[in-house]
């Protein structure tokens, strides 16, 4: 089986992985870290440019593809192959600190030619992603970021969380919510992967 396990940024993803690998169920599969472009100094996320961001996105759906491919038989994905694309979706539209009640908009001129190519390789990402995963397995935002400098704000962490499922709903995928506790999570898990 291929499961992805989604959601905003701080909603336990990892946490969930590294706890469920434990029981030798599936592999897991992770993206490296979406920083340091190529061509530029070392800079964190928060910093890229637009181009740079575009880069980013490519970077991480091409290791997560080779990646999965090295699991035919199965695996748990921490994130999907839809995560950056949501992310540079949301920044381009609406930037790192939106406040609440903010809606994605189209983005302002300077930006849309990113926008633009960001959405196109959405295409590409959404065919791969949705022909990829048996399911998808979403972590709903449950708490507040604990980093003690947020590298967005709680509406990004929103307003990601509705395209993601915006966009699986239109793809009629199956998707399974957990809450509750890590071991909780982890049980339901366990049970959605047939362990």
């Amino acid at each position: 089986m291929k499961l992805a396990v989604v959601g905003a940024y701080g909603a336990g993803k990892t946490t969930l992985i590294r706890e469920f690998t434990k029981s030798g169920c599936l592999p897991a599969v992770h993206g490296s870290p979406m920083r340091d472009p190529a061509g530029s100094r070392p800079k964190a996320l928060e910093e890229v440019t637009p181009a740079e961001l575009v880069q980013l996105v490519v970077r991480r759906y091409t290791e997560r593809s080779v990646e999965e491919a090295l699991h035919p038989s199965g695996f748990v994905s921490d994130g999907s192959l839809l995560h950056e694309w949501v992310y540079a979706s949301v920044r381009l539209s609406v930037g790192l600190h939106p406040v609440p009640g903010t809606a994605l908009t189209p983005p302002a001129p300077e930006l849309l030619p990113y926008a633009e190519v960001v959405e196109a390789l959405g295409q590409e990402v959404k065919q791969r992603a949705f022909a990829t995963y048996d399911a998808f397995v979403h972590l709903p935002v449950e708490f507040p970021l604990n980093d003690a400098v947020k590298p967005i704000s709680e509406h990004f962490r929103v307003l990601s969380d509705q395209l993601l499922l915006d966009e699986l709903k239109a793809a009629g995928v199956t998707v399974f919510t957990l809450t509750g506790s890590v071991a909780e999570r982890v049980a339901a898990l366990s049970e959605l992967a047939g362990g």
